[in-house]
């Protein structure tokens, strides 16, 4: 059963809210420069998943996915999003992109896998099509409806 992103959040409203920023994001370019940046603010507004860095200098925003349950864990396939960054917004070229949502109280393991989805958190990984890996994974810090 397919689930579209307002629906998946809808249930992650459901879920416990950590305080503080707990995400982190990694970016590694095609040519092998890396940036990691901790602290990453996970917010759910209206609908779009929003990870915006500690600075507060550019926010990820996943706006459009398909949904699904593998048992109890709720995995999404991104197909559209955007960075905002100094006053810019700039569509990303997806290629691949999931995200795997835990809104339980428990550990969740991804399906042939040993990496476990910690309670109320998500964990989200894509490619583009110039070749750049992003991942993210931490605890959603606030939900707006």
């Amino acid at each position: 059963m397919k689930l579209a992103l307002s629906a998946f959040l809808a249930l992650l409203a459901l879920s416990t809210i950590r305080v503080g920023a707990t995400g982190t994001m990694t970016i590694v370019q095609a040519d092998g420069d890396r940036n990691v940046y901790n602290d990453v603010e996970i917010k759910i507004i209206h609908g779009a998943l929003y990870m915006t860095s500690e600075d507060g200098k550019g926010t990820m925003v996943i706006n459009d996915a398909a949904c699904s349950h593998q048992g109890k864990l709720m995995v999404c396939y991104a197909t559209r999003a955007t960075l905002v960054q100094a006053g810019e917004v700039t569509p990303l070229d997806f290629k691949t992109g999931t995200v795997y949502v835990n809104n339980t109280d428990d550990y969740l393991p991804l399906v042939m896998s040993t990496t476990k989805v910690p309670p109320h958190s998500i964990m989200l990984s894509y490619t583009t099509d110039r070749g750049t890996y992003v991942s993210c994974s931490g605890g959603i810090d606030k939900v707006v409806k």
